[in-house]
């Protein structure tokens, strides 16, 4: 293993292990014919290739949730949680055993994973609260909700396509509770790299009810970048939900119909400020625990620190707490590919005079933020010294997502300009993976571009509010009297 980025030599090419595709709540076994996908560490797995038929039987989903109360399918989704509390839930050791087989990830990795899916799944209040937040009411997905001179209505937009990320498996859940709560059915296209979280997930719906409405609805896939299916699918989708780089977002905009919308979660990068009256022990922690997880490859990941603090003292603390994160979460796997970068990373700002200090825990340099080229994974985090905390600005565009600081205070001097320059997210430094009640998701709120929504007007006798006389176009044409529509 390298002191740079972690890295450990693949082993020999492993036994092949079969993973079933889920097509609405059904599983479909891999034949001869199976595609046998490849990870780094040498792990191999065989899954299904999407035939005619199965696409086929993708376009037409056996179920409509429109119809199911949005609390029944929350109960559902509890329900599941509940089993995937449970650390001797079967389904739950086989994710757990897949992804330290498939990548690398520590015990303590794998657990807070399916530790994520139960806590999420179970939060019945909080899936409420998400639907009226966004929305607007709780149950309007259900009824008719009074709006000033309106009842309004949301309404699924019918089938929902996923391009799933290989990097942050805890994603697929996000994307299917989102469609679940706004009723599409959806199709879970999962990475070459992440086949495992989609599957599991799916099969664990049949453990309760192989034939609820909930069950019925989800199918989880694989097809391969170039398939003339997986277009056909993305075609006649309503909704695709596109996360990853570029190129999945661009394939998503590319293969969409002209009425479909695509909700995109594409590449982006975080960074955290830290002040130099800021309590520096909780803020090098923050920032250990940002970098740590899903080792700098999620959005959210913290990989530039800006700082008028001292940046030698600044480090020292910092490297403490990755040397802590070392234990309490050890490293996952990361790629040749990976490895090199960061090593590559180190070596140029040594070269351009930066200070660089690296371990088995990771590294820290610190640089000119004009420097950088790359921002490496494997827990690399640049400390960048500048004079004043507004310098911050001018390295923000709409390509970040968050932003952490510490002193937690320097939100109300700093986010309307980060904000206006393309900004998405402000936390304290060590909540980047939390995303909390109400927050936009890449500038986004995802449920209003998961419905439609419908509205029922006030007839002409209804004033409303600040009319003064009934509505009555023709009238008010011929004697020129829309003057006095409003007081």
């Amino acid at each position: 293993m390298t002191a740079v980025a972690g890295h450990m030599a693949p082993p020999a090419p492993t036994k092949v292990k079969n993973h079933p595709f889920m097509v609405w709540g059904r599983r479909v076994e891999p034949d001869a014919d199976a595609r046998v996908l490849e990870f780094p560490n040498g792990a191999r797995t065989a899954v299904p290739r999407l035939t005619p038929a199965l696409a086929e039987q993708l376009h037409r989903p056996p179920t409509d949730l429109a119809e199911t109360p949005l609390q029944e399918i929350v109960a559902y989704l509890n329900r599941i949680g509940h089993l995937w509390n449970n650390e001797e839930y079967a389904r739950r050791r086989l994710y757990i055993r897949e992804l330290k087989r498939m990548h690398g990830y520590s015990q303590q990795m794998a657990d807070a994973e399916a530790d994520l899916i139960s806590t999420t799944l179970r939060a019945h209040g909080h899936l409420h609260d998400m639907v009226a937040v966004e929305l607007g009411h709780r149950q309007i997905m259900d009824r008719w909700i009074p709006r000033e001179d309106a009842e309004v209505r949301a309404y699924p937009r019918g089938r929902s396509v996923h391009i799933l990320p290989g990097n942050v498996p805890y994603s697929t859940t996000v994307s299917l509770v989102r469609a679940l709560l706004t009723k599409n059915t959806s199709v879970l296209k999962y990475a070459a790299g992440e086949p495992v979280t989609a599957v599991v997930l799916a099969q664990s719906f049949t453990d309760i009810d192989p034939d609820h409405p909930v069950t019925r609805s989800v199918s989880a896939v694989f097809w391969e970048r170039d398939s003339e299916l997986g277009r056909g699918l993305l075609a006649n989708a309503e909704v695709i939900c596109a996360w990853g780089g570029a190129e999945a977002v661009e394939a998503a905009y590319r293969n969409c119909s002209p009425e479909a919308v695509v909700v995109p979660y594409g590449p982006r990068r975080s960074f955290t400020v830290v002040g130099k009256d800021a309590d520096m022990a909780r803020a090098a922690r923050g920032v250990a625990h940002d970098a740590s997880m899903y080792e700098q490859r999620a959005c959210f990941s913290t990989h530039q620190v800006f700082t008028d603090a001292e940046p030698e003292e600044f480090a020292d603390r910092l490297q403490s707490e990755l040397e802590r994160y070392e234990d309490m979460l050890p490293r996952t796997s990361v790629t040749a590919d990976e490895a090199a970068q960061a090593s590559m990373e180190v070596a140029a700002q040594q070269f351009l005079g930066g200070r660089t200090r690296t371990g088995s825990w990771g590294s820290i340099l610190i640089t000119d933020p004009a420097t950088v080229t790359e921002l490496p994974p494997a827990r690399t985090v640049f400390v960048h010294p500048v004079a004043d905390l507004a310098e911050v600005a001018q390295w923000v565009d709409p390509t970040v997502q968050t932003v952490g600081l510490a002193p937690w205070s320097l939100h109300e001097r700093l986010r309307d300009e980060l904000a206006r320059r393309g900004a998405c997210r402000f936390v304290e430094a060590g909540l980047s993976p939390l995303f909390r009640l109400g927050g936009s998701h890449d500038g986004l709120q995802p449920l209003q571009l998961m419905t439609r929504m419908v509205s029922v007007e006030a007839p002409r006798l209804d004033y409303g509010k600040g009319m003064v006389v009934p509505i009555d176009q023709s009238e008010f044409l011929e004697h020129r009297r829309l003057r006095d529509l409003l007081m």
